[in-house]
């Protein structure tokens, strides 16, 4: 597979990046990580660019961990999810059992009586 060549912008820095993703999501990371580093820059003005990069670093860090965390709480939660549904599905299954059977028995004592009447029936 051929990279794609994609030339952005951050922090005022020009950079040519390969990479097998689309143009787009290369361009749409690199606004994400300029628009940090300038809200953070517009806050504190006083940082070198060193620290401010440091700092953009560990805030996108921190956004990241944040949703791997989220995104495990959700799996686990879909994990229970699917747990439950198997529980209800196999609940499901024994009550359909438990209606043929009765359906059965239904016919069964209907046959039976149609039987008894019949009995009845035949003595007049």
């Amino acid at each position: 597979m051929e990279l794609n060549k994609v030339t952005v912008t951050i922090n005022g820095n020009e950079y040519i990046l390969k990479s097998d993703y689309p143009e787009e999501h290369v361009i749409k990371l690199a606004n994400y990580v300029d628009n940090v580093i300038k809200e953070l820059s517009e806050s504190y003005k006083k940082l070198s660019q060193q620290h401010l990069l440091i700092l953009a670093a560990l805030n996108i860090a921190d956004e990241l961990f944040i949703a791997k965390e989220e995104n495990n709480a959700i799996k686990k939660e879909m994990l229970s999810l699917k747990a439950e549904i198997n529980e209800k599905n196999q609940y499901i299954m024994q009550l359909e059992d438990e209606l043929s059977k009765t359906k059965e028995e239904l016919l069964n004592t209907q046959e039976e009586f149609r039987q008894f009447i019949e009995t009845f029936d035949k003595e007049e």
